[in-house]
């Protein structure tokens, strides 16, 4: 996802990670943190432990990723990993931000 979204982010590509994980607040923020510090990701994180974001998109499992245009619609929901800058991934990308 880091390599997809430093590709396209100039063009319009947003990514935020939702983290869903329940615990005190400042435990978990300081985990994702260092998560994300540890793969370099360079896109925001979002902490969710009451799963509301998950209720309002019907997460159905984890990971999932959402495309969403720039109008605001769900174009695609990919649940499990995927390689995001596979030519397939890609090609949704550049779907999506034209």
């Amino acid at each position: 996802m880091e390599r997809a979204y430093r590709e396209y982010k100039a063009r319009g590509l947003e990514i935020l990670a939702v983290s869903v994980d329940a615990g005190h607040e400042a435990v978990v923020a300081v985990a994702v943190s260092k998560f994300m510090n540890e793969l370099k990701l360079s896109f925001p994180a979002l902490l969710d432990p009451g799963w509301k974001v998950v209720n309002l998109y019907r997460v159905l499992g984890l990971p999932a990723t959402y495309l969403i245009d720039r109008g605001g619609v769900i174009r695609a929901v990919e649940i499990g990993q995927r390689d995001w800058f596979s030519p397939e991934s890609r090609k949704k990308l550049e779907e999506l931000l034209q």
